[in-house]
């Protein structure tokens, strides 16, 4: 659908932002907001949601622009502050028409290496928090509309943030890919669920992009992981959002945020959507081919880097 631009209304609507205190969040707040959509910014960190508030509210913007900027300081890993954080929307006025769960972070380690808590902040932060609001706002608009077919809800937009390594896991990522892989398959289950309630549900797997999340990454990343990985040069995170932005608007729920992305994606179509989907499926024969060749070196160097 790469001829329209139609299909991702902002103006006049309201976005719930999961993970929107710093990186990429932050980016496709400010670009929702400059399009006249409120922003409902979500974190744990207070201080850094007040300062992001006040540098999306002094944004240059149009005259006519109405848009608002609030924000809710909650741990969305925890189920039950999820259940909390919706009522607060609700009491406050807020009912959201795109739900964005950016939050994630990645501990890039040996599998030996990690330790307890690097486990449990892997669960929590990449699955936990998407999983939780979506099933909280989900039965929350369940009790808001049981009065209501299901067909004849109001129109809403889920979008969950995967990564690259969720369709294509390498060593150095069992903290975080497996996470992310966990997303794209939940993407997938509320596609068919949450359809009949007319949701859209799309997913998003960025690639590198610059974030201070990616500069802690460098901190701890193996040196196999660097060379399996190869020359990272992360897009900047706004170039990334408006990306994202762009690819919804032409209608697209599988969205990738750069070639290498696109093509690695091809090898592990399965039933998620498709983008550019003809070419996707002979990119995708030609990986079936040469994948095996291709995992032969990555083992060749792992086995390598260990015997060394």
């Amino acid at each position: 659908m790469w001829y329209s631009r139609n299909n991702f209304s902002t103006d006049g609507k309201t976005a719930l932002i999961i993970g929107a205190s710093q990186g990429l969040g932050v980016e496709i707040a400010k670009k929702l907001y400059l399009e006249n959509c409120s922003v409902i910014l979500v974190a744990r960190t207070t201080k850094k949601l007040e300062a992001q508030s006040e540098t999306i509210r002094k944004l240059p913007k149009q005259a006519t622009h109405t848009a608002k900027v609030t924000f809710f300081t909650c741990d969305v890993s925890e189920y039950d502050a999820c259940r909390f954080l919706w009522k607060e929307m609700a009491l406050q006025g807020f009912n959201p028409d795109i739900i964005m769960c950016c939050a994630g972070s990645s501990v890039p380690k040996l599998f030996g290496d990690l330790t307890a808590q690097d486990i449990s902040l892997g669960i929590d932060i990449n699955y936990k928090t998407a999983i939780n609001v979506v099933h909280t706002g989900f039965k929350h608009f369940c009790v808001e509309n049981d009065q209501i077919k299901p067909s004849e809800w109001p129109r809403r937009h889920i979008v969950l943030f995967g990564s690259v390594v969720g369709f294509f896991p390498f060593i150095g990522y069992a903290q975080y890919a497996p996470m992310k892989a966990a997303i794209d398959s939940l993407s997938i289950i509320l596609r068919q669920e949450l359809g009949p309630y007319n949701f859209r549900v799309s997913s998003v797997y960025p690639g590198n992009f610059q974030s201070e999340g990616f500069e802690e990454e460098q901190k701890t990343k193996p040196e196999i992981t660097k060379k399996i990985e190869g020359p990272s040069y992360p897009i900047p995170g706004d170039k990334c959002a408006g990306i994202i932005i762009d690819c919804l608007k032409k209608g697209y729920d599988s969205v990738t945020t750069d070639t290498i992305g696109w093509l690695l994606g091809c090898g592990s179509l399965g039933v998620r959507p498709r983008q550019w989907g003809f070419f996707q499926v002979i990119i995708g024969f030609i990986f079936s081919i040469i994948e095996p060749i291709a995992m032969w070196v990555i083992g060749r160097d792992i086995q390598s880097s260990f015997n060394n």
